[in-house]
């Protein structure tokens, strides 16, 4: 696989997973969100390995009113954020002043078929409801519960790109598990501490000595 490829499937699993809603309407979820990466190879031609040192171990995200903002410690990316107020995903390759973006009103890739699997593993003591994506070369499972961490789905209207617009209207809850199975392996993101607190609105501004460069992902 190339950079490329392996940017669309980091920016898949962030993207994709990130976020759904509950029955209340107040209070949506607001603070961080610690998370880990395992990758499990399904035959020798893929060195697990090389996968950590290509996506990382360990994220940050940090969330507030649709807005995300993640660090990684290692791997590719350094940082990702996405800004409601544009529907532009930004990414930070590198230890230079530059971002690249790309517009999240791309078309998604087609659904072949989904279904939602209630009480399905629990996590972090908290009870998850699966939901199940079915692509051409994929399947995308992903753990949450909209009574403990709402959200709006609202604020992903025009978030066409990965489908999060139609995830997230049936999840309407940030995710717990992100799990994608290709062919030849199966990455998952996992949730080990959550802190439900105020996040600085700051977090998310672009510094006006940032370089922009549009995203050939």
């Amino acid at each position: 696989m190339n950079f490329k490829v392996y940017t669309v499937i980091l920016i898949t699993i962030i993207s994709v997973s990130l976020f759904s809603c509950s029955s209340k309407k107040e209070p949506y979820f607001e603070g961080i969100i610690e998370y880990h990466n395992t990758f499990i190879p399904k035959n020798n031609s893929i060195d697990s390995i090389a996968l950590r040192v290509i996506f990382g171990q360990n994220a940050t995200l940090y969330f507030k009113e649709g807005n995300f903002f993640e660090k990684y410690n290692d791997g590719i990316m350094l940082e990702q954020f996405y800004l409601k107020q544009t529907n532009k995903t930004y990414i930070k390759k590198n230890n230079s002043d530059t971002l690249y973006w790309f517009d999240c009103q791309q078309k998604g890739e087609p659904i072949l078929k989904y279904q939602i699997n209630k009480n399905k593993e629990e996590i972090l003591g908290i009870m998850c409801d699966e939901l199940v994506t079915y692509y051409k070369e994929k399947t995308i499972s992903i753990y949450y519960n909209a009574d403990s961490l709402p959200i709006n789905p609202e604020w992903y209207n025009k978030f066409t790109y990965s489908n999060k617009n139609f995830i997230t209207k049936q999840m309407k809850s940030m995710y717990l598990k992100y799990k994608i199975e290709y062919p030849d392996f199966i990455a998952m993101v996992t949730a080990t501490s959550i802190s439900k607190q105020k996040v600085d609105p700051r977090t998310f501004e672009i510094s006006k000595k940032k370089i922009l460069i549009k995203d050939k992902n």
